[in-house]
């Protein structure tokens, strides 16, 4: 019956012929230790079949060479996506792969850090661009040649981009902390005055910022399942 019971507890995960067993119910009686060396004899065997297998299949590296696509391009492009960035914050588009005509991304960032600063003070700013994007605010940029252009209407300059208008998100505590270890440093890249930050962004540790990113990609998987 051990061989059964074992079957009966794992019907959900594995699935297995009845046909199948008829090697090892011989080891229904067995005491357990007999059984454990059973088990490692046939593991041993398997990794050895396997490795055999692997080393009679030839050189693998010639045969993907012979694909008539590249499999890393294709895992990379799977993974990273297709390397648009938001014209506002630069977070890069989270739609999978290529072949999709608008791009995305769940989690803006201070559009500072992307080195958009304010007009008349040239300091960089904090805003996201869900709350822009439904606000009064304008931007302007080479795209607008310059000219200021509202926010809400941001499709007219960049249709393939898809921006959910919310003035409640605020940037995550993980771009926060990032944004206030180095103010200076992007300031001094984008050739701009450092941005005046929140207070409660300077006192937010490593730790939650840490905790800030890992909740963070758990969205992310929560909604691509």
């Amino acid at each position: 019956m051990f061989i059964q019971d074992i079957c009966s507890n794992l019907h959900k995960e594995l699935v297995i012929p009845r046909n199948a067993l008829e090697a090892v119910l011989t080891l229904n009686s067995a005491k357990p230790e007999e059984f454990s060396q059973c088990l490692m004899l046939c593991v041993d065997e398997m990794e050895q079949s396997f490795t055999a297998e692997f080393h009679t299949g030839g050189d693998v590296r010639a045969k993907l060479g012979m694909l008539p696509f590249k499999p890393q391009k294709e895992l990379f492009n799977r993974v990273f996506g297709c390397g648009r960035q938001c014209p506002f914050c630069e977070a890069p588009c989270e739609a999978g792969g290529k072949s999709h005509t608008e791009h995305f991304t769940s989690i803006h960032r201070p559009q500072g850090i992307g080195g958009m600063r304010c007009f008349s003070s040239s300091k960089l700013v904090t805003a996201v661009c869900s709350s822009n994007v439904a606000s009064e605010v304008a931007f302007s940029n080479s795209d607008t040649e310059g000219k200021f252009h509202p926010y809400k209407d941001y499709r007219s300059i960049y249709p393939d981009w898809l921006i959910q208008p919310d003035t409640s998100i605020q940037a995550s505590d993980y771009w926060k902390y990032v944004f206030a270890r180095f103010n200076k440093k992007f300031s001094k890249a984008y050739e701009a005055e450092p941005a005046d930050l929140p207070f409660i962004w300077k006192s937010i540790t490593k730790e939650q910022a840490m905790e800030s990113l890992e909740e963070s990609f758990k969205m992310k998987k929560q909604e691509e399942e």
